[in-house]
């Protein structure tokens, strides 16, 4: 018993000194096995990731640059290669190849298996939060990297340029983002306009960008609204697309009766945007008229243009006046003061013209008579009463005048 105790210690302590010999002594099996597990495989992350360097193995240790597309940032900047770990799966020892990351502060840290080094968006627009109203544009954001997001811009721009009779001016809004997370909010804009919503991390990586059109509102009153007398129908100048897309026109037509202002009659006409006229099928006699004209817009109807208008008994509209009885008008307005100078002009004229009524004593001019060649002037010697009173006497009659016949040839 002795002797096979002694047996079995001897036993023990050979396999003991011949399993410590093979650790220290390792075959080229075991050497291979100890090789593999002081290296690591490029991993399979996501894609687009790029390694520097960019090989298939890589030694444990040995540290490896990520870099990712413009606009995107992997989730390290900077991974190791640690060689294979003894890993429990389903209560199994498994070797796994382990690496390590660099967070932003420097720290080295494991990156579980299950973890996917992937390359992700710098800034992120919050899905579901950008706001379009007819007069700005809002949008939520949020950024991965704090260090990197304290230098992103963001700035909106005026795209397509206007034309008269539109006017939309250059927006000069640029914004500096700050922390994590927050809201850009555009300066106030025009409606129905393009513009650009701009983030960038300078000096020139892009990190969205995006056009976007502000929603159209109410366009404005139609302009020179009139009554064409000679047709009756009722005109107005086209409205631009400026703050909308104009779909329409909207006619509200009231009638009253004109002497007491009761009541008759209201109709609405809708007409499509390539009409600019409407004649009224019934005008009643001796009726007023009150119409109003809007613009229509996806947004609504914008203000309204005012014309009233009264008609005769007749049925003849009595609209605001045409321009060619304003200009009638006028034209008598100046023509009746200037007829009147001339008129006094000439008066004053044939006034001085005329003889006096001491002249007409003294001349008397026969007009010629017809067939004769020969005419008579009748020479008028006055007698006056002072020379009456020396030659004759009292309460005599004076002498009648002598007629003396000159006889003149015509030439």
């Amino acid at each position: 018993m002795a002797l096979r105790g002694l047996a079995l210690a001897f036993l023990l302590v050979l396999a003991l000194l011949l399993l410590a010999w093979g650790q220290k002594n390792p075959g080229p099996k075991n050497q291979g096995e100890s090789k593999e597990a002081e290296t690591c495989q490029r991993p399979r992350w996501g894609r687009g990731l790029q390694l520097a360097p960019d090989q298939e193995n890589y030694k444990k240790n040995e540290e490896v640059m990520l870099s990712c597309p413009e606009g995107f940032q992997p989730s390290f900047t900077h991974v190791k290669c640690m060689g294979k770990v003894l890993f429990i799966s389903n209560g199994k020892p498994v070797h796994r190849e382990a690496w390590n990351g660099r967070d932003s502060r420097g720290r080295w840290i494991n990156i579980q298996p299950t973890f996917s080094v992937e390359c992700d968006e710098v800034l992120q627009v919050v899905p579901g939060t950008l706001e379009i109203s007819s007069t700005s544009i809002k949008l939520n954001w949020t950024c991965r990297l704090t260090d990197t997001c304290q230098r992103i811009r963001a700035r909106c721009r005026l795209e397509e340029r206007s034309s008269p009779p539109c006017k939309a001016e250059e927006v000069k809004g640029e914004e500096m983002l700050r922390g994590q997370e927050g809201t850009f909010t555009c300066p106030p804009l025009q409606p129905f306009t393009v513009y650009s919503v701009t983030i960038s991390l300078p000096p020139s990586t892009i990190l969205y960008t995006r056009l976007l059109t502000t929603k159209e509102t109410v366009p404005d009153k139609p302009e020179q609204l009139w009554l064409d007398p000679s047709t009756g129908s009722l005109r107005w100048e086209p409205l631009p697309s400026c703050k909308g897309e104009i779909i329409g026109y909207q006619l509200n037509i009231t009638s009253r009766r004109a002497h007491d202002g009761s009541f008759l009659e209201f109709k609405q006409v809708l007409v499509n945007q390539s009409v600019t006229q409407y004649t009224p099928l019934r005008q009643t006699p001796g009726s007023k008229y009150t119409v109003t004209v809007q613009g229509l817009t996806v947004a609504g109807a914008g203000a309204a243009s005012l014309l009233e208008f009264q008609t005769y008994v007749s049925g003849q509209p009595l609209g605001p006046w045409p321009r060619l009885a304003v200009t009638v008008v006028v034209m008598v307005l100046v023509l009746v003061p200037l007829s009147a100078g001339i008129l006094w002009f000439v008066l004053s004229r044939k006034r001085k013209a005329l003889p006096s009524k001491a002249e007409e004593d003294h001349y008397t001019e026969l007009q010629p008579y017809e067939n004769l060649d020969n005419y008579c002037v009748i020479k008028e010697t006055i007698w006056a009463e002072e020379d009456a009173g020396e030659g004759g006497q009292a309460g005599e009659p004076l002498p009648q005048p002598s007629l003396v016949l000159e006889p003149s040839v015509r030439q």
